[in-house]
C-alpha cells in the first residue's frame, strides 16, 4: 500500500480511530504530554512492520511506518505535508534484535525530507542501550533504555537524549523523559511516557481522545522515535 494513499485514509472518524481497509489495529497507547497513538498492520506488508498514527487534542498529526527492526522507513506530518523517507542502504542500520540480544545498538543513517521548502538530507548518528531496569506499566513489562542521537543542521547539531521503554512482547519502543537540544544550545525536557495500553476489545482501544497532561500544556511537540521520528529530524 503506497504511503501517500495510506495517510490520506487515516483521519479519525467520530470517537473511534479508523484504519485503512485491509489493515488491522493491534494497540492503542495513551501517553503523557496529551498524546494518544494507534498501531496497525496491513495485509501484504513485511512481517513485523507496522504503522503508527499519533493524535493530540486537535486530531491526527503524525504518521510513521517502521519495520521489524524499528528502522524508520517513512513518516509524514499530516498537517504540514512534509514527508521523511529512509535512504537505503544505511551505514549502520538500527536493529531492535541487536539491542534485545546484546543490550546495545548503534546506528548511522540518513533521512530524505521533502516539503514545500524543497528536498533535504539529514544525517543521523545515535545509540540505544538497555539500562537493566525493568518496569511494569498498565500490566505490560517494559525494559528501560538510555538513548541519544543527533543530526547536523548546518548551524550546529540538533540532539535528543534520555530514556525510553521497549517491549519484547510487542517489539515496540515507547517514549520516555527526553531532552531536546537545539543548535542554539537551548534545550527542553519532554515526557512521552506511556500510561495506558489498550488491545482489541479493551476499553479505550482506538479512542481519539488523549487523556493525560492535556489542557494548558503544549501538545504536538516533535517527539520521540517511538511515534514521531521527525524529532529524529
Amino acid at each position: 500500500m503506497a504511503p501517500t494513499l495510506l495517510h490520506a485514509q487515516i483521519l479519525p472518524g467520530g470517537s473511534e480511530f479508523q484504519v485503512p481497509d485491509g489493515c488491522s489495529a493491534f494497540l492503542t497507547v495513551q501517553s503523557r504530554s496529551c498524546l494518544v497513538s494507534h498501531m496497525w498492520r496491513c495485509a501484504g506488508e513485511p512481517d513485523g512492520s507496522h504503522w503508527r498514527a499519533t493524535l493530540d487534542q486537535d486530531g491526527a498529526f503524525y504518521l510513521n511506518y517502521t519495520d521489524a527492526e524499528f528502522r524508520w522507513l517513512y513518516s509524514v506530518n499530516l498537517r504540514s505535508g512534509s514527508q521523511d523517507t529512509l535512504i537505503e542502504p544505511e551505514d549502520d542500520p538500527a536493529s531492535l534484535t541487536e539491542l534485545l540480544e546484546t543490550g546495545s545498538d548503534t546506528m548511522v543513517f540518513s533521512i530524505r525530507e521533502e516539503s514545500g521548502l524543497g528536498t533535504f538530507q539529514r544525517d543521523y548518528t545515535g545509540f540505544d542501550q538497555l539500562t537493566g531496569e525493568q518496569v511494569v506499566i498498565d500490566g505490560e513489562p517494559l525494559e528501560v533504555t538510555q538513548f541519544a542521537y543527533q543530526w547536523e543542521t548546518g548551524g550546529g547539531p540538533r540532539a535528543t537524549e534520555g530514556t525510553q521503554f521497549v517491549s519484547r512482547n510487542w517489539r515496540l519502543f515507547f517514549g520516555g523523559v527526553e531532552t531536546i537540544t537545539l543548535p542554539s544550545g537551548e534545550s527542553v525536557e519532554v515526557n512521552y511516557s506511556p500510561v495506558e495500553f489498550a488491545e482489541p476489545g479493551e476499553p479505550g482501544f482506538l479512542s481519539t481522545t488523549p487523556e493525560y497532561d492535556c489542557g494548558g500544556i503544549l501538545s504536538g511537540l516533535p517527539g520521540p522515535r517511538d511515534h514521531l521520528p521527525t524529532e529524529h529530524g
